[in-house]
C-alpha cells in the first residue's frame, strides 16, 4: 500500500522528519551556545552553571537550595570548592582549643563570587585576623535573608560560633519563586539563557527611577520584609541562646554610589540591628571616595571585588578583636 493510499502512515513519516529537524537544531544551538560562552564570561551562563555544578534542592524547605559538599567547578574563570561542610573555603578547624570561630554568613556575596578563594571577604579577614581565628563562610548563592538565616541555624550547633557576621545585600527582602527548575533548564544552556531573557524582559524596571522604586516595594513594607524581619528574630532567638556575637554589614547597593539613592535601606538595616542589640557597620562612606565601577568584580558583574572586600574586612576587624 503507497504512502497516498495510507495518509496515517504518510503524517507520522512527514511528522517524525519534522521532529528530527527540530531535535538537530537544538542540538546545534545548544552547541553553539556552548561554544560561544566557553570563555566563561556571561555571568547568564556562569550563574547557571554554578546552580548545576555546585547546588542542590535543600530537604528543608526553608533553605531551598544549598551547595553539594565536596563539589567543585571552575566559574566565571575561578575555582571554587566546596568542603566537607557544604560552604565555600578551605576545610576548617573546629577543634583546637580556644581558636575564635567567625562566620560570615549571607548569598553569593559572602560566598565571594566571581573571586578565587584569596580575595574573598571569608580569606582576607582571616588574614587579618590571623592564627587564632577560624573565618568561615555560609555563604550560598540567590539566598533571601529567611534562607540565609535558616542555612547558619542548621550550622549553629555543630559550629559553636564565637562571632556571627550577616552579610545582607539589597535583595535580602526579596521573596523566592517556590518550585525547581524543570529538565531543560537544568541541562540546556541554550534554554537555560533563554528563560534568563524572558524573565529579565518581563520583571526589568527601567531606569534607576525604577530600580529604586523596586527596591522600596521590597524593603518598606510588604511580605518580604516581613519574612526578612522573622528571620533576623529567629537569629536573635540562636544568639541568646548560643552566647556569640552578631555584627550587621550592609553591602551597599552597587549600581551607584555618587548620588546614592538607597539610604532607605541602610535605615532599615540598622533600626533592626540596633532594636536587637546588634552592631551595624556600614562600608558606603569609605567605597563613596571612588566610583562604584572600582569596586565590581567585571565590567558585566556588580559583586564586589577583592578591594570592596578588603574596605569591609578592615572596617569588621577592630570589632573582632576581643
Amino acid at each position: 500500500m503507497t504512502a497516498r493510499e495510507n495518509p496515517v502512515k504518510a503524517f507520522i513519516s512527514a511528522a517524525g522528519l519534522v521532529l528530527l529537524g527540530l531535535l538537530m537544531a537544538g542540538a546545534a544551538v545548544e552547541g553553539l551556545v556552548r561554544l560561544a560562552t566557553s570563555s566563561q564570561q556571561n555571568y547568564l551562563i556562569e550563574m547557571w552553571r554554578y546552580a548545576t555544578l555546585l547546588k542542590r534542592k535543600s530537604t528543608d524547605p526553608a533553605i531551598g537550595h544549598e551547595h553539594v559538599a565536596g563539589a567543585s567547578a571552575r566559574l566565571q574563570g575561578v575555582d571554587v570548592s566546596i568542603n566537607s561542610l557544604g560552604m565555600r573555603g578551605p576545610e576548617p578547624d573546629l577543634q583546637t582549643a580556644g581558636k575564635r570561630k567567625v562566620v560570615i554568613i549571607g548569598d553569593s556575596t559572602a560566598m565571594g563570587w566571581g573571586l578565587p578563594e584569596n580575595e574573598t571577604l571569608r580569606a582576607q579577614l582571616a588574614a587579618q585576623l590571623g592564627p587564632t581565628a577560624e573565618v568561615l563562610t555560609t555563604g550560598v548563592g540567590n539566598m533571601n535573608m529567611a534562607q540565609i538565616v535558616a542555612n547558619w541555624l542548621r550550622h549553629s550547633e555543630k559550629i559553636s560560633a564565637d562571632a556571627v557576621i550577616v552579610l545582607a545585600t539589597a535583595r535580602a527582602p526579596a521573596l523566592q519563586e517556590a518550585g525547581q527548575a524543570g529538565w531543560l533548564v537544568r541541562h540546556s544552556q541554550a534554554y537555560a539563557l533563554l528563560v534568563s531573557f524572558i524573565d529579565i524582559a518581563i520583571s526589568n524596571t527601567p531606569g534607576e527611577a525604577g530600580l529604586v522604586a523596586a527596591y522600596k516595594d521590597m524593603w518598606v513594607g510588604g511580605r518580604g520584609r516581613m519574612s526578612m524581619d522573622r528571620a533576623l528574630d529567629r537569629l536573635k532567638a540562636d544568639q541568646a541562646k548560643k552566647g556569640y556575637q552578631v555584627i550587621v554589614m550592609l553591602v551597599p547597593e552597587p549600581h551607584s554610589f555618587n548620588p546614592y539613592h538607597f539610604h532607605f535601606m541602610t535605615e532599615a538595616m540598622r533600626s533592626e540591628s540596633e532594636k536587637r542589640g546588634w552592631t551595624f557597620l556600614d562600608p558606603l562612606p569609605s567605597m563613596q571616595k571612588q566610583p562604584a565601577q572600582q569596586y565590581w568584580v567585571a565590567n558585566n558583574d556588580v559583586h564586589p571585588n577583592a578591594k570592596a572586600f578588603l574596605l569591609m574586612a578592615d572596617l569588621l576587624r577592630p570589632h573582632l578583636s576581643h
